[in-house]
């Protein structure tokens, strides 16, 4: 038996009740933070993924700017779909009221396969347009009426008017991101080889792809098709988002460590009295030829076995909720608000090492700290010590 082991025991079983108290809020501590952060971090990383699977719904996942052949877009391996497309800003007018809009025209016939919308109504075909829910509520309209689209930098002929095109609304999208809804329609692109006078060509492609990582996809395209085309992931065209969103959750690990903090302090308190009440025990010990290494071993699984409990409690039950919730909703969400009908969790792997290693870190900090004293008594002034 690690005699180490069995002192922490005796040490862990036979302290007053002033030290159990602050063992049980040790324990509490530890186990509110590691279920706290556990439940903050997979809610942020569902709401995060289903963000992320939104805008690359709209998107795609890689943008191409040029007109590369699409057979050598296919030869790169893992493209999976191919989406040509015009797009340019211009005014979408109903009955005098006009709002700006970015007019995106695309190959109709891939639509459906290619684009994740949430859509009332059907996708446009040729002379028909699908328009945002934010701003088919702003002009007034809905599936069937008829609005007119046209861009103004556009126009050919002197201070003429720009041409009109009068298109039937055939679908309704709803994003419910950022100002997609409100700022953004499509068309076919023979509608948008009509509206944009001054375009001869393609603006570019957005691409879909398999399970292989967007970032290894781009850097093939790149040595494909070398620095002539601008090559965008979709994270890189919504990088302020991106990038917002990482530094949240940083900020919620930095703030829900604080959990930790506290618990640690209680659980160096709790470590330190019980030090005091026992400095003879751990005189004699040291009188007997203990090291002072293994002072510091008994304090430390003494602290691990304090909080750890308390630790690994909070963990699991953590882990249990967001399975839970993955498997039977527990927790619903008003549709009507968010885009989703329960709370989404998620956790990663990663998540929880990271979790794990933080936690043990703080009680690890902790006991050292409280044990520095007991280690570094003199044997004589330990064997004298009067409680």
């Amino acid at each position: 038996m690690n005699w180490e082991k069995f002192i922490s025991g005796r040490f862990y079983y036979s302290s007053n009740k002033q030290g159990r108290y602050l063992g049980l809020l040790s324990m509490i501590g530890m186990g509110i933070g590691s279920f706290a952060m556990i439940i903050s971090i997979s809610v942020m990383n569902g709401f995060e993924a289903m963000v992320h699977g939104k805008l690359k719904g709209i998107e795609g996942d890689i943008s191409i700017l040029g007109t590369p052949q699409e057979k050598i877009l296919y030869k790169v391996d893992g493209i999976t779909d191919i989406m040509p497309f015009m797009e340019r800003k211009g005014i979408v007018e109903v009955n005098d009221v006009r709002r700006v809009a970015s007019i995106k025209a695309i190959d109709e016939t891939k639509m459906d396969g290619f684009y994740n919308l949430n859509y009332t109504g059907e996708t446009p075909r040729i002379g028909q347009v699908a328009i945002g829910q934010d701003l088919s509520n702003r002009l007034g309209t809905g599936v069937g009426d008829n609005l007119f689209l046209y861009s103004p930098i556009d126009q050919t002929v002197g201070l003429a008017l720009p041409h009109k095109k009068k298109l039937e609304i055939s679908g309704i999208f709803s994003t419910r991101l950022l100002d997609y809804d409100e700022n953004l329609v499509f068309i076919s692109l023979k509608d948008g080889q009509s509206i944009f006078k001054r375009k001869y060509k393609l603006d570019g492609y957005d691409l879909r792809t398999s399970k292989i990582s967007t970032e290894f996809v781009k850097r093939d395209l790149i040595r494909k098709l070398g620095i002539e085309y601008s090559i965008y992931s979709w994270e890189e065209k919504n990088q302020s988002l991106v990038s917002a969103m990482k530094m949240e959750r940083l900020g919620t690990f930095v703030v829900l460590s604080l959990i930790f903090l506290v618990a640690a302090f209680n659980l160096a308190s709790n470590l330190t009295l019980i030090s005091i009440q026992k400095m003879k025990e751990v005189g004699v010990i040291r009188a007997m030829g203990a090291p002072v290494s293994s002072i510091y071993k008994m304090i430390i699984l003494l602290g691990y076995k304090r909080a750890g409990t308390g630790l690994l409690v909070g963990f699991f039950s953590g882990i249990f909720l967001v399975i839970m919730q993955n498997q039977l909703k527990l927790i619903p969400l008003p549709s009507s608000i968010y885009f989703v009908d329960s709370l989404p969790m998620l956790l990663y792997t990663s998540d929880i090492l990271i979790i794990l290693i933080i936690s043990l870190l703080f009680i690890l900090i902790a006991s050292i700290v409280s044990g520095r004293k007991l280690a570094s008594t003199q044997i004589n002034e330990s064997l004298q010590w009067v409680k």
